[in-house]
């Protein structure tokens, strides 16, 4: 008897709970770990590196930063519109071409400083609207980001760097051995590259193109940016003409060449 009353009480325990019941139970366990999973993927978007940035600067420690552009603007004396335009266009070039976290630190040079001002604007590249998926990120709210604390106030920069007036120094050495002196190099960037922006007219009391000619700028003392490539725009400029001579675009090849890592000097005209 006491076996029967086992086995009857071991088949009403298994009839509690229906198929249905069995259906539901398993949706439940179901839904609660697909809620588990996507609570543990929030975390980790909220958490993730990409999105830890420097709220002044937008660099990202967290990220590899392949490039730093360095650009330095020779403002001792106006730029034509053609010169103002491609200037604007070779940043612009340079931003498209820019990965994420590439960071672009912009001078300029005129006789207030004789030598390189605070940057103009010291920035790096934050990730754009298009760049982020819609799952992890408001693409509205990122594309905000990047226009508000990125493009444009890079353009506003480039607009009041080039807007100077004649000045009676030209202190080009001297901002170059600036950029090399005051750590303005970011050693956390794998290539650095820096671009001049200017009339290579040195006026300074280093040297001076106009009492020495090509001579000034091979008297100039030796500045470390081995790890620089640099570009010079050799902005022409009709009242110096006769100091913009071949003999002192030489001179320049040969000191930008001894003291960084020299790509080009590029002339761009009137």
């Amino acid at each position: 008897m006491a076996g029967v009353r086992r086995t009857r009480l071991r088949n009403s325990r298994r009839g509690r709970f229906s198929s249905e019941d069995k259906k539901g139970v398993l949706v439940f366990a179901l839904g609660l770990a697909i809620l588990l999973a996507l609570a543990v993927f929030a975390l980790k978007v909220v958490r993730s590196p990409a999105r830890d940035f420097d709220a002044v600067t937008l660099c990202n420690p967290h990220l590899p930063r392949f490039a730093q552009h360095l650009v330095v603007i020779d403002a001792s004396d106006t730029m034509s519109a053609h010169q103002v335009h491609f200037l604007k266009t070779h940043i612009s070039d340079l931003l498209a071409s820019a990965a994420v976290n590439d960071r672009f630190s912009i001078f300029v040079l005129d006789d207030h400083y004789n030598g390189l001002s605070e940057p103009v604007i010291d920035l790096c590249k934050p990730h754009s609207g298009k760049e982020v998926s819609a799952l992890t990120a408001n693409q509205q709210f990122v594309d905000a980001l990047y226009k508000q604390r990125f493009a444009q106030p890079l353009d506003r920069a480039i607009g009041r760097a080039v807007t100077g007036e004649a000045q009676p120094v030209s202190p080009i050495y001297e901002a170059l051995s600036d950029v090399a002196a005051l750590n303005h190099l970011d050693p956390a960037a794998q290539n650095v590259h820096l671009t001049i922006v200017s009339d290579m007219v040195q006026n300074s009391r280093a040297g001076s193109v106009f009492k020495r000619g090509s001579a000034a700028i091979d008297q100039l003392p030796m500045i470390d940016l081995r790890r620089v490539r640099t570009r010079v725009y050799w902005l022409d400029r009709e009242k110096y003409q006769r100091f913009q001579t071949a003999e002192l675009e030489a001179s320049w090849e040969d000191y930008l060449g001894s003291i960084s890592r020299l790509e080009r000097i590029q002339r761009v005209r009137n």
